[in-house]
């Protein structure tokens, strides 16, 4: 397929990367606001446009790729639906469950391929961990803990994107959802209880943010996110017969699996700069027919929309 790409920052640019090592899958034209002039100089045998509706009414456009800021994900998803194209939105594809209902509405009129580019659940090390620990390798599941934070001086300028309320910026939008996102995979979307607290930044959005969820059957998790500190970014999942530790989860090549004093270390590396993985997803399931994966259905974006809500309105209340 040919891809074009609404947005062309930092994620963008690795998500290329993987792109280009994909057969078959080919970077065709990029859409920017900000810097069209100088991506055309940059990649002169791409198609550079200076408007999204352009690339959109592109017809060699297969299916294209949004990395936006946040608070523009839906109306970019809509239009590129909307313009008969298949798309991959990153996360978070919206910044609210109604959001992500009419992207869902409009997927299933057009007949067109939508999917949230939750990269993690593609990546081989971290596919092979939830198998082994559904499979029983470490007991039954009944705690979890993960953190994923940084601290970038550009990235915390009030001017930035991270900082930013009308650019749906803060800590549980931009790394949160990665934890919550582990947690779904062992026990759901739908704790029976949850608890968060937030440390907001002087624009009014969490900074930081701990969240302890109760799935019930005494099972725990604990989680926090930040874009004010860095954290170890590491997840360990606890069981009855051993546990877990994924260093660096949300982009995992690696793990350990641990049982008494026995520890398994295993290397799984992903493709290219990782996003590869997600990219094959797309083309299988575009070349299957499939208008969603299975894998990471518009039900999970869905329910982690809903999640993310509840969450938000308890610290923003």
């Amino acid at each position: 397929m040919k891809w074009g790409f609404i947005g062309f920052g930092r994620i963008a640019r690795k998500f290329l990367a993987s792109l280009e090592v994909v057969q078959g899958e080919t970077p065709y034209a990029f859409a920017s606001r900000s810097n069209a002039t100088a991506l055309q100089k940059e990649f002169p045998h791409v198609k550079v446009y200076d408007s999204y509706d352009a690339l959109l009414a592109d017809e060699q456009v297969d299916v294209v790729y949004i990395s936006t800021t946040h608070n523009f994900h839906a109306q970019n998803v809509i239009d590129a639906l909307r313009a008969g194209k298949h798309v991959l939105c990153e996360k978070p594809m919206g910044i609210s469950s109604e959001q992500v209902l009419k992207m869902a509405q409009v997927a299933e009129e057009t007949g067109m391929f939508l999917m949230e580019a939750m990269w993690m659940r593609f990546l081989p090390a971290y596919k092979q961990v939830i198998t082994r620990i559904k499979a029983g390798e470490i007991g039954e599941v009944k705690h979890m803990t993960a953190s994923f934070g940084f601290r970038s001086e550009d990235k915390l300028s009030k001017d930035g994107r991270l900082m930013n309320p009308d650019l749906a910026g803060g800590a549980l939008y931009d790394v949160g959802v990665y934890p919550l996102t582990i947690a779904s995979d062992l026990f759901g979307w739908e704790p029976v209880d949850f608890k968060a607290h937030a440390i907001k930044s002087s624009t009014g959005v969490d900074e930081s943010i701990q969240i302890q969820l109760d799935f019930g059957k005494d099972r725990l998790v604990q989680l926090f996110g930040s874009v004010a500190l860095q954290t170890n970014k590491e997840a360990y999942i606890y069981g009855t017969k051993g546990y877990v530790r994924m260093p660096l989860f949300w982009k995992a090549q690696s793990y350990e699996i641990v049982r008494e004093e026995e520890i398994e270390r295993f290397e799984v590396p992903f493709l290219s700069t990782g996003y590869a993985h997600e990219i094959e997803e797309v083309a299988r399931c575009i070349a299957n027919g499939q208008q969603e994966s299975e894998n990471f259905s518009l039900n999970d974006s869905l329910m982690s929309a809903k999640l993310v809500e509840s969450i938000l309105s308890t610290i923003f209340k």
